[in-house]
């Protein structure tokens, strides 16, 4: 069901033993890094017999608060591979990446009430194709959306650093685009360019969030034109 306002505290913050009244606290859900970045995130915790429920109806709102207001609404997902990545096991001997499969479903609920609503594009970020990914966790991204697949377009959206070396990987994946991020390895666009399917959309990220100064907006748009 809908989580309420006291477990959201506690997943983020514990719970005192004398909270409650009953003797037993809880510890607040570990806070990391998100990657390169001074932000940090709560990992998630999985355990083997996790089951995966959409049960937050605030996406869904907003996306209808955002058509009603007469805009074009491309709503945002952790991608489910890089979700179970970033997270950790809270049992010995178990694999989250077994977890795949039932995680899917919940994704396909997302993305077939999003299309129901009249969204056209979904950005999906995977910021793990940047990283150096076992062989296991790359095949699973080929599962993950081949199973996903649906009535709306996919952004698959990478960022902090290249994906030249799952680039193989990427172009075989069932979406509609990708997102790469220029202004950190700026030497992947030409590769990138001359890879991709015909069909596919590229975005590129190319300000530099964490720059205090402007972008020079003239010699960026000279790099991205062919």
């Amino acid at each position: 069901g809908f989580p309420d306002l006291d477990t959201l505290f506690r997943v983020g913050r514990g719970q005192s033993q004398n909270a409650c009244g009953c003797g037993t606290g809880s510890a607040a859900s570990d806070m990391t890094k998100w990657f390169n970045t001074n932000y940090h995130y709560i990992v998630p915790e999985f355990s083997s017999n996790d089951t995966f429920n959409v049960s937050w109806p605030q996406l869904f709102e907003e996306v209808n608060e955002a058509l009603q207001a007469g805009h074009d609404v491309k709503p945002v997902l952790l991608g489910p591979v890089s979700y179970l990545y970033l997270g950790k096991e809270v049992e010995e001997g178990f694999d989250r990446l077994t977890l795949l499969p039932r995680l899917l479903t919940a994704y396909q609920a997302i993305l077939s009430k999003l299309a129901k609503q009249g969204v056209q594009w979904v950005q999906i970020d995977e910021p793990i194709l940047a990283l150096e990914l076992e062989p296991r966790w790359q095949e699973a991204f080929k599962l993950a959306y081949q199973v996903i697949r649906g009535d709306v377009k996919l952004l698959l959206t990478t960022y902090f650093d290249s994906v030249l070396d799952t680039l193989d990987k990427i172009v075989e994946l069932p979406v509609d685009g990708l997102h790469v991020d220029i202004s950190a390895a700026p030497a992947q666009l030409e590769t990138i360019v001359n890879s991709l399917p015909s069909d596919w959309v590229l975005s590129a990220g190319v300000i530099n969030g964490r720059n205090v100064w402007r972008a020079d907006l003239s010699a960026i748009l000279a790099r991205l034109q062919p």
